[in-house]
């Protein structure tokens, strides 16, 4: 059941960057261009592992707390719901404003935009890792049981992939149902709508640990082997990005295919479609969870220190 927040759970440091610009670099003949840390929230005594933006600004954080919490856009609370037993390690959100999250207690939850639960689903055999939705409005997930799910909008699982030889770190789905996943068995894997495997890559070099779709429907991979692919629906790999020096935790793509890649190395990238570096902030000073964007392709960021921050472009 959702329940009123108290506002000095959250205590809120503003941070502003005044006309910050990172200069040309000439040995690498990248401009990284100026961007500002707008606003910083503090957590206390939790992390949000997933941070996922509607389209009105609101926040939603997945939590260390075992809840999932939704803020306004200057990140004051509205409510909690405080209905899983473990960490909540992955939320997204479907079309209509309803919110599953996955957790370590083993359940999916779908939660409705205003707190309350509507139905959980708790025969995973192990922690819900990954949570996505399509706009259809059905829902997959990876878990650590090895296993890719689907589920209809009441809840009702549809099937099950079992083509993974390890935990499951990451799902997406792409504008035709198809989902991506990927594993601690170093591959990434397309299942088409009917739960069918269509492909396999399997030369990653470690752990693939993030997955995004573009608008084109291209799939792009984080993994932990610090690297950053991107893939057109037939499997085929376009480019690699070798910026980063840690696991690549988590991926986002803006209307005009550009890639934002989040690390432990407390670095993000913004990558033009092409796989060339636009830019990189590397003011954060903690590894980063997961990341998210608003209709302003403002960034949201959920630390490993209890933080919450916005970076603007």
């Amino acid at each position: 059941m959702p329940k009123s927040v108290q506002f000095s759970v959250f205590t809120k440091s503003f941070v502003i960057v005044f006309s910050f610009l990172f200069l040309v670099m000439i040995t690498s003949g990248l401009t990284v261009s100026a961007q500002n840390l707008d606003w910083q929230l503090n957590l206390e005594d939790f992390d949000a592992q997933s941070i996922v933006v509607d389209a009105e600004g609101n926040i939603y954080i997945g939590t260390t707390d075992n809840s999932v919490k939704k803020l306004d856009s200057d990140g004051n609370p509205i409510w909690v719901f405080d209905g899983h037993r473990g960490v909540v390690n992955s939320i997204t959100l479907d079309n209509n404003g309803n919110i599953y999250s996955g957790s370590s207690d083993n359940t999916l939850r779908k939660i409705n935009s205003d707190g309350q639960e509507v139905w959980q689903y708790d025969r995973h055999w192990s922690n819900v890792t990954s949570v996505a939705v399509d706009n259809s409005g059905y829902i997959y997930t990876g878990s650590r049981d090895g296993l890719v799910r689907k589920f209809n909008p009441e809840g009702t699982r549809l099937w099950t992939f079992d083509g993974h030889t390890g935990p499951v770190h990451a799902v997406a789905v792409d504008s035709e149902g198809n989902v991506f996943s990927g594993s601690t068995d170093n591959t990434l894997r397309k299942i088409d709508a009917d739960g069918n495997q269509v492909w396999y890559y399997d030369r990653h070099w470690d752990a693939v640990t993030a997955i995004a779709v573009d608008a084109e429907d291209n799939i792009i991979s984080g993994s932990r082997d610090s690297e950053v692919r991107k893939f057109n629906q037939d499997g085929r790999r376009l480019w690699t990005f070798k910026g980063h020096t840690g696991t690549v935790q988590s991926l986002a793509t803006d209307s005009q295919n550009n890639i934002y890649t989040a690390n432990t190395d407390t670095k993000i990238f913004k990558l033009d479609p092409e796989g060339s570096e636009i830019w990189r902030f590397e003011d954060l000073r903690d590894g980063i969870f997961s990341i998210s964007l608003d209709n302003q392709n403002n960034i949201f960021i959920a630390d490993n220190n209890m933080r919450i921050k916005m970076l603007s472009q």
